[in-house]
């Protein structure tokens, strides 16, 4: 039930709002001045007050400021006898929901009761959202304990406390690039604002510029009405460009303008629109290189590079495998409900010995995968996946292939024997990895029965046949 709180110096208004708002469902307070209806507010959980604008003991704009400085969030609706437009501008500057005229009918009044009751729930779902998403991407979520990842964190902190320099992310895929850029957002002056992101290697180059900038009316065929772009939205918060390496050159262009002069026009308009927003940006390329390439615009480069941000790749710094692995159990604990305890030395030495080409979003799979399907006391070998407890990848694999095609015989020549037996072995390896560790499997990959894959396990390397002793 909301509470409302009437403050009015007419004895007849008061009552007769008392009567009408408790038939509605209201809880009714009521004051004569405006320091009976501050002292209310103090004491009282109000969530919407209306309040007469002329009081026989403080101007009620005065009081208006007041409820404010109490509660930010509590809703004011100003009634006055004396309505002029000044006093509307004036409430309505102040913080006043909206303004209302005596003589009144009472219906009017819950109606617009009911429309702010219903706005600051709205406002105050917002708020709690902001707030999660505030404690989601603290700062406390770039786990690690490597120097590389520290220095991230310090610059992280640093550049949340200045609103609005342009940043540059850039790091391979999976390091978190978009876990700093919130990280950032969320603990600085903007974190009230909105957080939108655009992928540009997601929307083609015809459509991006609509998507950032909007259009009006009639613009193109399609467009029957007008849409603010992105960057319109965005106004107040930041603007996350992801993979800013894939814009093409007159997107680059635009963007470079948008950057110098903070203001666009939407497709079609003639009107400028003012642009207050902190631009984020992030790259899996290494845009100084596609600089010299002639791919990316030095200039714009240059605009965006104000602070540059450096994920290392996960192969780079091992010391925050262990910190980041016992998060994501935690995390996917809590998520999912589920109770597992840790992960045994050895299956944490089979994690520290892979190369990770995933990164950090890899490791997070991996550990979502075994909590939820395997839901075990504690991690073991046996829940890691094969491709992971063999050490081995889809890019090792593409450079042992590669190695052999392009292999040179030195001039002391070569053991074609046992280069052929490492080549074998590695097929066979491949083969029960992609398997799942199944030999029957396994041998029609190789287009070979089930013996003479046991006699090449035998023969070239009987470890590989090991971790599937129970398989069939």
């Amino acid at each position: 039930m909301a509470k409302i709180l009437v403050v009015d110096d007419e004895k007849l208004i008061r009552k007769s709002l008392k009567v009408a708002l408790e038939e509605e469902g209201f809880g009714v307070y009521t004051a004569e001045t405006g320091a009976e209806g501050l002292a209310i507010a103090k004491k009282e959980n109000i969530d919407l007050v209306l309040l007469d604008i002329r009081l026989p003991d403080i101007n009620g704009i005065d009081v208006l400021k007041m409820l404010k400085d109490i509660d930010n969030d509590l809703m004011v609706v100003m009634m006055t006898g004396y309505g002029t437009i000044d006093n509307a501008v004036l409430a309505m500057k102040s913080g006043a929901f909206d303004y209302i005229n005596k003589p009144f009918k009472t219906k009017n009044v819950t109606s617009l009761i009911n429309l702010a009751i219903k706005t600051q729930n709205l406002q105050r779902d917002v708020k709690r959202f902001i707030e999660k998403d505030r404690i989601f991407y603290g700062l406390d979520k770039i786990i690690g304990q490597s120097d590389a990842i520290r220095q991230v964190l310090d610059m992280t902190k640093k550049i949340a406390r200045i609103d609005s320099a342009t940043v540059l992310i850039e790091g391979e895929s999976g390091t978190g690039k978009e876990l700093v850029a919130k990280a950032i957002h969320y603990n600085s002056s903007r974190c009230n604002g909105p957080f939108v992101e655009i992928n540009c290697a997601a929307i083609p180059s015809t459509l991006l510029e609509s998507e950032l900038f909007g259009y009006e009316r009639g613009a193109f065929t399609d467009a029957k009405k007008a849409k603010k772009g992105l960057a319109e939205q965005a106004n107040g918060g930041s603007l996350f460009l992801d993979e800013i390496g894939d814009m093409d050159a007159a997107m680059q262009a635009k963007i470079l303008s948008v950057l110098q002069e903070r203001k666009f026009r939407r497709l079609g308009g003639d009107k400028v629109v003012e642009m207050d927003v902190r631009i984020i940006t992030a790259t899996n390329y290494d845009l100084r290189d596609e600089v010299r390439k002639k791919n990316f615009r030095e200039d714009l480069f240059y605009r965006l590079n104000v602070v540059h941000i450096s994920l290392p790749p996960l192969r780079d710094r091992n010391e925050d495998i262990i910190p980041l692995t016992k998060y994501f159990i935690n995390e996917f604990n809590d998520l999912f409900n589920k109770s597992v305890k840790g992960i045994s030395s050895d299956a944490m030495n089979l994690l520290m010995r892979y190369s990770w080409p995933g990164n950090v979003r890899e490791l997070r799979n991996i550990i979502e995968r075994i909590v939820i399907i395997d839901n075990p006391e504690i991690i073991e070998c046996e829940h890691i996946p094969v491709e992971i407890a063999s050490g081995h990848d889809n890019l090792s694999e593409k450079s042992d292939l590669n190695q052999v095609v392009n292999f040179e015989i030195p001039d002391e020549g070569i053991d074609i024997k046992e280069l052929t037996n490492s080549f074998q072995a590695m097929l066979v390896r491949k083969a029960l990895q992609k398997s799942g560790g199944k030999k029957e499997k396994a041998a029609k990959l190789l287009h070979i029965d089930r013996f003479s894959l046991r006699y090449l396990i035998n023969k070239l390397d009987p470890s590989l046949g090991q971790s599937d002793k129970n398989s069939s």
